[in-house]
Parts: C-alpha cells; structure tokens; sequence
C-alpha cells in the first residue's frame, strides 16, 4: 500500500494531467502528432491512440508509476528511463516528483522529438531530456550517474541474448551502488506473450520467430554479471502475473 503522500502526488499529478489535455495546447500537440505520424490515426481506434500514445502520460500515472512508487524514496534524485520511447513514463514520473530529474534515451530520433515536445507541454522540460541513441552503443553517461533506471516495456523487444545482455549491463552501470533497476516487462514463465498473445513464444523463441519474448528478475539478475542485484521489495505476486514489475538493487562492487 503506498503512503498517503505518495497518494496525493499521484492524485495531483493526475489532476494535472487532465488539465493538460483539456488545454488548447494539448489539441495543438496532437495536430503535431498527427502530422508527424498520420498512419497512427489511420490505423488505430481514437481510443487506443489516446491510451498508448497521446494520453500515454496519463496511462502511466494510473498504471505504471504506482508500481515504481513503492521503490522511490527522498535520496532517489536522478533517474534515468532506458527505452523512453515519447517520454510518457518520465513525464508522469517528474509530475509526482517535483525534486527528481529524469533523463530518457531512446533509439528512436523521432520519438526523442515528441518525448522533448511533450515534456513541453506538461511544463516539465528543465527537469526531463532526452537523448537519441544508436543501438547497443554505450551511453553518454558515466558510471553511477543515476540513482534509479526505469525500464518499461523495453526488454521484450530485445529478443537476441547480447543485445538484452548489453541493455541489463548498461542499466546496472549506470545506477549507483545500492541504486535501482524498476524493470516492467511480460513475464516469460506465461506460456503466451503477452503483447502478441502468441502461445509458446515466451518458450520457443528461435523455433517459432518470436520478434518479442518476456523477461524475469531471474534473468536480469544472471544478464547483470559481474554485476550483483539482489531483489527489492518486489511482492511475490508481482512475479506471478503475465506483466511483472519488479525492482531490483545492485550491489556494492
């Protein structure tokens, strides 16, 4: 259960939020959006859209940030959001956190532009940015940089052993001794995918083509080596379900 601050961020973000997109700003954004991108609006439901793309923000606030919240404590300042696609998980994040900076890289340029237009648009650009980066190339940060990496639905899609090896290692670098990974992914115990429903996916990737397969804290604590994480207060239902939000802690070297 999250304290009653924790609470009253999200309840206040989210209020925020809504003001947002109420905003003559908000339907100038979308125009951009649809601009940019017009096959979103050509190939999914206004309701869908809202959800996963214009509206990610607000998604996050009622169903990621809560998981990430029962891990945030005051010494948590910096974090960084590895695979921030448009910034949604980071925004929502710096609106429940007035004294945190997030940073968010992505391999994707265009969406690193609506990631920087949307923090715009929230009013939370002198405490988020974000960078555009080639694939598995080391990131412009050094060591320990980071008191928590946030990473959602970002593994799955990481499908070749050294390149998921490379963004855990890259992750685990980054955040101080004693920082956080928060990692949300499908879960591969499941026998579907969850993304694609696909049975044996999850199990038989290579047999089957699988282009995503989930992840468990199991695994990212193997990928991490040398590297030591040791699980974090993660509820052991939380590694049960399809979708599993876990934390996990490094160690000291």
């Amino acid at each position: 259960m999250l304290p009653l601050t924790n609470k009253n961020g999200l309840a206040q973000a989210a209020q925020r939020a809504n003001v947002v997109a109420d905003s003559p700003a908000f339907e100038e954004f979308v125009a951009t959006i649809q601009k940019r991108f017009p096959w979103r609006f050509e190939n999914m439901p206004r309701a869908a859209l809202d959800r996963d793309y214009l509206r990610i923000v607000d998604h996050h606030l009622h169903h990621l940030i809560p998981h990430v919240e029962r891990y945030m404590n005051p010494a948590i300042k910096r974090v960084i959001d590895f695979g921030c696609g448009s910034g949604g998980s980071a925004i929502a994040l710096a609106l429940v956190h007035p004294d945190v900076y997030c940073c968010g890289t992505d391999i994707d340029e265009n969406e690193i532009a609506v990631a920087r237009d949307r923090a715009k648009l929230y009013g939370v650009e002198d405490r988020c940015e974000f960078h555009h980066v080639e694939p598995c190339v080391r990131l412009p940060f050094a060591d320990s940089s980071f008191d928590l990496s946030l990473c959602s639905s970002v593994l799955e899609y990481a499908t070749e052993g050294d390149i998921r090896r490379f963004c855990v290692q890259e992750m685990a670098r980054l955040v101080t001794p004693h920082g956080f990974l928060f990692i949300a992914v499908p879960n591969r115990l499941y026998p579907f995918e969850v993304h694609t429903g696909k049975w044996g996916w999850n199990y038989f990737p290579k047999l089957l083509g699988a282009h995503t397969v989930g992840c468990t804290a199991w695994e990212v604590k193997k990928l991490a080596r040398p590297m030591s994480l040791t699980l974090h207060q993660t509820p052991l239902a939380q590694l049960l379900t399809p979708w599993s939000a876990f934390c996990l802690r490094r160690e000291s070297d």
